[in-house]
C-alpha cells in the first residue's frame, strides 16, 4: 500500500473511530482458535477494523502489538504480513500451558476537530454546523483491541495493564450462552463507573433474526453483566472521552475492545 493511500485511509477511518456509538469501524483481534491443545506452540491472529460482523475492511497497524503470558512475561509482536484489509499475528504460547493476552497496545490516532456541547463532544464537517455556545476542541483517537487465547489447561487472568481496557471478570474460557457474562471497564486497573459499554454479536449477516447491539452502564465497581443469547463471537466496545489533564481545549477519545467466545450449552 502507497503512504498516499495509507494517509487517505487514516483520514477517512478517523472520523469514524470517533463517533459516537459502536456503528461505525472498530477495532478488533480474531484469532484462528481461543483454546489451543497442548501441542499447539502457536495460533494466528487477524487483527483489523470492522464494522458489524468481524470481516476485515481496514488493516490494524501498530507499534505496541505484544502477548503476555500466563508467567506475567510480555513479547513484544511483529505482523508475519500487512495486507489491505488486516494484518496477521503469529502469536507463539511459548510458556506452555495457560492463558494469554494478546493485545494491540494502546494505538494513537490523527487529531480531529470539534466541538464542546452542553457537555458532549460534536463532530461537525462544515463551520456553519457550529452552534451558539459551542466550545472548539481538538479529539485525539486512542483504541486498543485485545483478546485472550489459551493452551492446554487455561489459568485465571489478571494482568499487569495500563490504560482503558475491557477486563473479563468471568474467565474468558468459561462464556456459555444463556449464562451471565460479567467484565469490568477500568483504567489502569481502576475501574470507571457510569460508561456505556457496547456488545456486538458476530455473524449477523447470516441469521434471520439479528441481534441488535445492546448498550450497558457500567456500575461503581465499573462493572457490566449481560447473557448472550446464543454462541458465537461477540466483540465489547467502551469508548472513554475526557479532557486532557493538563489541556482542557483537548479531549482524549479512548476506545477499547475485547473478543470473545461464548460456546454453546454442553
Amino acid at each position: 500500500m502507497t503512504p498516499t493511500r495509507l494517509q487517505r485511509l487514516g483520514l477517512w477511518l478517523t472520523p469514524l473511530l470517533l463517533s459516537a456509538g459502536a456503528q461505525a469501524h472498530s477495532p478488533y483481534l480474531k484469532p484462528n482458535t481461543f483454546s489451543a491443545d497442548e501441542q499447539r506452540k502457536h495460533v494466528t491472529v487477524e487483527a483489523s477494523f470492522a464494522e458489524g460482523d468481524l470481516r476485515p475492511d481496514v488493516a490494524m497497524k501498530s507499534d505496541g502489538f505484544l502477548v503476555i503470558g500466563p508467567d506475567g512475561k510480555r513479547t513484544p509482536l511483529t505482523p508475519a504480513a500487512v495486507l489491505k484489509d488486516a494484518s496477521y499475528l503469529e502469536v507463539p504460547l511459548g510458556a506452555g500451558s495457560g492463558t494469554y493476552l494478546v493485545s494491540s497496545g494502546v494505538r494513537k490516532g490523527r487529531l480531529a476537530k470539534g466541538f464542546l456541547r452542553q457537555g458532549k463532544v460534536v463532530f461537525a464537517e462544515r463551520p456553519e454546523d457550529k452552534q451558539a455556545g459551542d466550545t472548539p476542541i481538538e479529539v485525539q483517537s486512542m483504541t486498543r483491541a485485545d483478546v485472550y487465547v489459551s493452551r492446554g489447561r487455561p489459568t485465571p487472568v489478571d494482568f499487569e495493564t495500563e490504560g482503558v481496557e475491557i477486563h473479563p471478570v468471568t474467565q474468558p474460557y468459561d462464556l456459555y450462552a444463556g449464562e451471565m457474562v460479567t467484565v469490568r471497564v477500568r483504567e489502569n486497573r481502576k475501574p470507571l463507573a457510569g460508561e456505556t459499554l457496547t456488545v456486538i454479536a458476530d455473524g449477523q449477516n447470516y441469521v434471520s433474526q439479528k441481534q441488535a447491539e445492546q448498550d450497558y452502564r457500567t456500575n461503581a465497581a465499573g462493572e457490566v453483566s449481560f447473557k448472550p443469547k446464543t454462541a458465537g463471537l461477540y466483540l465489547l466496545q467502551v469508548r472513554v472521552r475526557r479532557a486532557a489533564p493538563d489541556n482542557p481545549a483537548l479531549w482524549l477519545s479512548n476506545t477499547a475492545t475485547l473478543t470473545i467466545e461464548v460456546q454453546p450449552q454442553p
